[in-house]
């Protein structure tokens, strides 16, 4: 009788162990929640097309956003862009732009003919760094 004592003993002791182990768990499941809806979500990979705004930042730069407001920096790899001109888009297989590939941009010449850009890199911007854009406060 004893030895059936014990292995009750047992039983429930796993038991209260597991709902400690429980409780835990669950304190841990509501501090992510708490921290998730702390935390900004990233900004948009792409940007869909048709754009809303493009901005020449200055020469290698080109600030961009899409009618959901998804912004981007695309850095040319050398100067190119001429300010308070107009640009070419040409998009490749698809209408959004995620990185360098998809689409080509072309700055005006002087002489009107249209000069190719070479993207070094696409950089999503969070909605406060597009909004200091916006506003003229770039932080590069």
């Amino acid at each position: 009788m004893r030895r059936v004592g014990n292995r009750w003993a047992a039983l429930v002791g796993g038991v209260a162990a597991l709902g400690v182990i429980g409780a835990l768990s669950g304190q841990s499941l509501a501090q992510d929640d708490q921290t998730r809806t702390q935390t900004p979500a990233p900004p948009a990979r792409c940007l869909g097309y048709p754009l809303e705004e493009t901005r020449i930042i200055d020469r290698d730069t080109l600030y961009v956003r899409d009618q959901s407001g998804h912004a981007a920096l695309i850095k040319m790899k050398g100067a190119c862009l001429e300010p308070n001109e107009a640009i070419g888009l040409k998009y490749y297989g698809t209408t959004q732009i995620c990185g360098p590939l998809d689409v080509d941009i072309s700055g005006s010449a002087l002489s009107g003919m249209p000069r190719m850009c070479m993207i070094d890199s696409v950089t999503p911007l969070s909605k406060d760094e597009a909004k200091a854009y916006l506003h003229g406060n770039s932080r590069d």
